[in-house]
């Protein structure tokens, strides 16, 4: 399975707002939740989800019912352990 993020603007959502949705997001009805990384006094949220193909994350997008302002594909994953192995 490939990893994407999917890049949300939501200003003003609130974590209760986000809250609410936490059922739908785990359903995983065509791509797989990972993580979500999440400013929400700036309405930026970053999910990462494993799927067959960015068309998959797409559709589970339109599930959860969640507007999306990008889906990437994640092709470079390091931690910085993993940078510092690279010096």
């Amino acid at each position: 399975m490939a990893r994407f993020l999917v890049i949300h603007h939501a200003p003003g959502v609130t974590p209760e707002q986000f809250r609410e949705n936490v059922p739908d997001i785990l359903a995983n009805k065509h791509a797989t939740f990972v993580h979500c990384y999440a400013n929400m006094a700036g309405g930026t949220i970053v999910n990462i989800y494993e799927a067959a193909d960015a068309a998959s994350v797409e559709r589970e997008m339109e599930t959860i019912g969640f507007p999306f302002d990008e889906i990437a594909a994640i092709q470079f994953d390091a931690s910085a352990d993993d940078l510092r192995a690279m010096m």
